[in-house]
């Protein structure tokens, strides 16, 4: 049995999947930083998306993939997968969170 966890955008929402691609950015001095990006896919937050609401609306029905729906699940993934991209840093708050740590307050 799957433990579900909480959306930490909406904390309300499952994640049903999460897809972690690699990227990079380039650092305030000026070197190249590889890192992994986790797209979430959520129950809550995720289903008015034309991308990922049929994805959603699967596992809203089915808990759990059925072998019949196998080539139909796996096209609807790809189709995410393809046009998935990591999210960007929030730059105020990351700004604001090192500001915190200097001043002592994390």
């Amino acid at each position: 049995m799957s433990r579900e966890v909480r959306c930490p955008r909406c904390r309300t929402g499952d994640v049903l999947a999460v897809l972690r691609l690699p990227h990079t950015w380039t650092n305030a001095s000026g070197n190249r930083v590889r890192g992994l990006g986790e797209v979430l896919l959520c129950a809550h937050c995720d289903a008015a998306d034309p991308l990922t609401g049929p994805i959603v609306a699967y596992f809203a029905v089915n808990r759990s993939v059925r072998r019949q729906d196998v080539t139909t699940l796996a096209r609807l993934l790809r189709h995410w997968i393809d046009h998935a991209r990591p999210p960007r840093p929030d730059m105020p708050a990351l700004d604001a969170e090192s500001d915190a740590w200097h001043r002592g307050e994390l």
